[in-house]
């Protein structure tokens, strides 16, 4: 397909190997920039929704499963 559309613009088919070189690390910048954005937007919802608990987030020593009653929800104290 793409030595179809070079070969349609007029472009030199030795672009190939040049964009076969450069396409990988785009593929990777782009793969980071998606893994970060769908890492970063749940926290800023769950903050702006008062869900976040900031001394979990910010313990280095957080852990996943703690003393909360599966029964009771898991909210941030509402600032004044």
């Amino acid at each position: 397909m793409l030595t179809l559309t070079l070969s349609t613009l007029g472009l030199p088919m030795e672009g190939v190997g040049l964009l076969l070189a450069i396409d990988p690390i785009l593929d990777m910048i782009r793969t980071a920039t998606n893994v970060a954005g769908q890492a970063l937007v749940p926290v800023i919802v769950s903050a702006r929704e008062g869900l976040l608990d900031r001394e979990a987030y910010d313990s280095v020593h957080a852990s996943p499963v703690d003393d909360v009653p599966a029964d009771e929800p898991r909210r941030a104290p509402v600032p004044a």
